[in-house]
């Protein structure tokens, strides 16, 4: 029974977390690391070099999700012709997708220094982006892991140029709302208008009281079928991907990584 109740939590973290869900985690508002979005699909081979090959491989996007589009029952109603203007929209989607960094090269130890990243792309209605200490998609830890305080709620600048506090207001009351993840809704990414979004966040961090040369990445996570109206389609009277939530049209893309020596 020791042994049950740990992996039936696991199993329920699982869910609330690791599924490609295009409005966000159901109920997990914590700080969240690329290994926790397990249905989102590699967009560089480059992210997994601690993976042997053949298991690397199965998690890019063209074996998590477009071979998929072509072989799976979830797009069975769709022709030919339907099929591969949905791979063109989903292509389309991860063409305009990117994400940077901009933050200070040095600074003092335990002292404050801002972050700021910048999106563009996602299929909405929602985006992720998480503050992590590497480019190693199944090793990456959440900034605080290496000695980085995040001091307050982020700025969060959506895709309208207002400020955003909903994913913050989630928290509980009396909890620390210095998270390293946010969530960003209003995202609207359509193929066939050719409209993508572009969102900025900015943290405030303490920096570790340990000198040393640090690394930060932002980790972006997006969807994609919803570009398109053939990638849509309604379950439980909310608009989801065809493939489901768990059927790879998700991503995970790193920024280069802004080094910041503290002295």
């Amino acid at each position: 029974m020791r042994l049950l109740v740990p992996c039936a939590i696991s199993i329920l973290i699982a869910t609330a977390v690791a599924l490609a869900d295009p409005y966000g985690p159901p109920y997990a508002v914590t700080d969240m690391a690329p290994y926790c979005a397990t249905c989102h699909a590699s967009t560089s081979l480059a992210q997994l070099p601690d993976l042997p090959p053949e298991i690397a491989v199965t998690e890019t996007i063209e074996q998590k999700h477009l071979t998929h589009i072509q072989t799976s029952v979830a797009y069975k109603d769709l022709t030919a012709a339907e099929r591969q203007s949905l791979l063109n929209a989903v292509k389309w989607a991860d063409e305009q997708a990117t994400v940077t960094i901009k933050g200070t090269a040095q600074a003092k130890r335990n002292s404050r220094v801002e972050v700021t990243v910048t999106t563009r792309g996602g299929a909405g209605p929602v985006i992720g982006v998480s503050l992590v200490d590497s480019v190693v998609r199944f090793q990456a830890r959440p900034i605080g892991s290496n000695g980085f305080k995040v001091l307050g709620p982020p700025l969060v600048i959506g895709p309208e140029r207002k400020a955003q506090t909903d994913w913050i207001d989630r928290r509980m009351r009396g909890f620390d709302l210095g998270l390293g993840t946010i969530m960003i809704a209003g995202i609207q990414g359509d193929a066939v208008t050719h409209h993508v979004d572009e969102t900025r966040t900015t943290w405030t961090l303490r920096t570790p009281p340990e000198p040393g040369v640090y690394g930060i990445v932002a980790a972006f996570y997006y969807g994609t079928e919803k570009a398109h109206p053939l990638g849509t389609v309604k379950r439980n009277g909310r608009a989801e991907p065809r493939g489901g939530v768990n059927g790879g049209s998700g991503r995970v893309m790193f920024s280069t990584v802004l080094t910041i020596t503290v002295n």
